[in-house]
């Protein structure tokens, strides 16, 4: 009962905790100069996502809404980040885009009230480094 508690109130009703987004996942498994961090934070958060976070000091996570307009913002920083690492000569670079449905719930403030998760970040997480080896030398 307490599980469902977070996602709403009996007096206005549960909402389902499954939202649909898309998923931007990159990660530079030999790590990333901190210029070169700054930059591709600055292309993310010009992309304007629903959120986005660094989860150590080479890979990070984007999340675009799970509609036709979310994938499409997607795709499109992943290309543009795909850019900048060429530009900038990243030794090893990959880029995920997934859509699907993750456990998340949106505040108020139109914000995440926890990080998101589930099997869509991983898949996503898993076509990076995919990428990313395929691009060592």
């Amino acid at each position: 009962m307490a599980f469902f508690g977070l996602f709403g109130r009996k007096n206005k009703g549960y909402t389902s905790p499954w939202l649909q987004l898309t998923v931007v996942y990159a990660t530079a498994p030999a790590g990333l100069d901190p210029d070169d961090a700054f930059a591709l934070r600055g292309r993310i958060m010009a992309a304007a996502p629903i959120g986005f976070e660094f989860l150590n000091s080479d890979s990070f996570v984007a999340f675009f809404p799970g509609t036709t307009g979310g994938l499409e913002a997607g795709n499109q920083l992943a290309e543009t980040l795909r850019g900048i690492a060429r530009d900038k000569s990243v030794a090893a670079f990959g880029v995920g885009v997934q859509q699907g449905e993750c456990l998340a719930q949106i505040g108020g403030s139109g914000r995440f009230v926890a990080k998101p998760v589930g099997t869509v970040i991983s898949q996503a997480m898993n076509l990076a480094i995919d990428e990313a080896g395929s691009t060592r030398q």
